[in-house]
């Protein structure tokens, strides 16, 4: 097994993060979890690469094993969740780094790219704007009569596509089985009503957009529009990946890892 487990203090928060030890010489690629999981959904393309590049994933505060905020918390505003990403690649000495992300994060790339000087992003799932969900849907992720988990199982399973690779569905069940509901709300309040539509003009670096096909919450539609916006970026790839639903690092990671590889050269 090549990945090994770390802490750094990051603006005053422990954060805990993971690395497969490949080569520094290379391509370093800094890897985002979705809403209200952690750094094991990265495992796969950590393992796969572990000779070929180097790849960092991190926990973010309240996630995993990564420390909470003072007070408890999480972040839930996009500005925030986006500074500490940068605050940890300076920290640690990351420089010119392809930043992937998925789902949540897969949209906090495309802000991330707007306002910090990264390499290249590679956004999984991801769009510039979710339309927004209900303050009571909110709400009853962290209510005292409803458990998180129990009412989200259903959810995720929904969002897995029709040909993940044997255990995947199972280990992502498993995430939500450990969601703290903090967290989760938190996350959803970034997700829900998140729009950078009218600052896309600002990404001028090199963008691969991934999309499963089975992903009923991230449609063809919202992805087409995000892509058409992406103007200024030096190179936009897109790769669709049918029988593949909102968690194309579990579900495929192979796929996803052989995608990045036909991205880099145009980088």
């Amino acid at each position: 097994m090549t990945i090994t487990g770390h802490y750094i203090v990051v603006a005053g928060v422990k954060t805990y993060y993971e690395t497969n030890n490949g080569p520094n010489d290379q391509h370093t690629m800094l890897c985002i979890h979705t809403a209200g999981r952690e750094t094991r959904q990265y495992h796969s393309m950590m393992e796969i690469f572990s000779s070929k590049y180097r790849l960092i994933a991190l926990d973010m505060p309240a996630h995993g094993k990564s420390w909470p905020l003072p007070g408890n918390k999480a972040f839930s505003k996009r500005d925030d969740f986006s500074a500490f990403i940068w605050s940890f690649m300076q920290a640690l000495k990351i420089e010119d780094a392809i930043v992937i992300g998925c789902s949540l994060a897969g949209n906090i790339v495309y802000h991330l790219a707007q306002e910090y000087p990264v390499r290249a992003i590679v956004s999984l799932q991801g769009v510039d704007y979710t339309p927004g969900a209900s303050d009571v849907a909110l709400a009853v992720m962290n209510h005292p009569h409803v458990s998180l988990q129990h009412s989200h199982m259903d959810y995720s399973a929904s969002l897995v596509g029709q040909n993940p690779d044997p255990g995947a569905k199972a280990f992502v069940l498993w995430g939500v089985s450990q969601e703290i509901a903090i967290t989760k709300k938190a996350d959803l309040s970034i997700y829900n009503g998140f729009n950078i539509i009218d600052s896309m003009h600002k990404i001028t670096c090199p963008v691969l957009a991934v999309r499963g096909q089975d992903d009923w919450l991230v449609d063809e539609e919202a992805v087409q529009e995000t892509i058409a916006r992406l103007k200024n970026a030096r190179k936009v790839s897109y790769k669709q990946m049918p029988g593949v639903g909102h968690f194309p690092a579990v579900e495929k990671p192979q796929a996803v890892c052989d995608a990045i590889e036909e991205f880099l050269p145009t980088l």
